[in-house]
């Protein structure tokens, strides 16, 4: 959603912590490959552009970033440890070490946890058309990464 704000530099970390991330519980769920594909399009990045970057790396790049790069990362992280409808232990512990590096706070994490489980619920929303719950959906995202 607000991943073409990250720079060059931050998409392509963006990219190998993504891959990082979706194998961490040792499964690549169909989902997260799906999703994967997607953040690689929405940046503009061809994959034979990646390049690989070691996590220690990325991190240390990643932490010169401004506060609302590392929440956008952050925030897209969560995302896709929920596409595949499990939260696995080894996805919690990975999205504390990133929340703990990116110094997002306790509250952020469970506003943007909290953005993800409520996400079917206002889309579903039967009253509201699609448009309108997609412009709802995306104000609400914003109210939570700034």
């Amino acid at each position: 959603m607000f991943l073409k704000e990250l720079n060059k530099d931050e998409s392509m970390c963006f990219l190998n912590l993504v891959s990082i991330f979706a194998k961490v519980d040792n499964k690549f769920a169909k989902e997260e490959k799906v999703l994967v594909d997607e953040y690689r399009e929405e940046l503009g990045i061809h994959t034979e552009e990646i390049k690989t970057i070691e996590y220690d790396e990325i991190i240390n790049i990643l932490k010169e970033s401004s506060d609302r790069s590392k929440k956008i990362i952050y925030f897209e992280l969560v995302g896709l440890a929920l596409v595949d409808g499990e939260y696995e232990d080894e996805e919690i512990d990975f999205l504390e070490k990133i929340a703990t590096e990116f110094n997002i706070t306790r509250a952020k994490k469970f506003a943007i946890a909290n953005y993800f489980y409520n996400f079917k619920d206002v889309y579903d929303f039967t009253t509201v058309d699609a448009d309108n719950n997609i412009e709802l959906l995306k104000d609400q995202a914003e109210a939570i990464i700034n």
